[in-house]
């Protein structure tokens, strides 16, 4: 973990980023073949789930200070994807 770990982050904080780094792992294969779906954890995932989803873990990541740079590169070439599912990067 990051030094940069802010003792602010709540512990429930710190378990939704461990579980959506799991999700991630799982549904990874959607950034490369975003006609597919995935099974995983009960729920049935989607290219548009992926992008929210990476979001989000973007977002906990950054409050424990991870640098998410490469995911901000990543949402930059990518930000038509993106706004054509009325997501935007907010997390500045």
């Amino acid at each position: 973990m990051s030094s940069k770990h802010h003792n602010a982050i709540s512990p429930e904080l710190t378990a939704e980023l461990r579980y959506l780094h799991r999700i991630m792992q799982a549904i990874d294969i959607l950034a490369d073949h975003p006609e597919l779906t995935v099974v995983a954890y009960g729920k049935i995932w989607r290219y548009v789930d992926m992008l929210r989803t990476s979001m989000r873990y973007a977002y906990l990541a950054k409050l424990h200070g991870f640098n998410v740079e490469p995911f901000r590169r990543w949402y930059n070439r990518e930000a038509e994807t993106f706004n054509r599912y009325g997501i935007s990067w907010q997390y500045e």
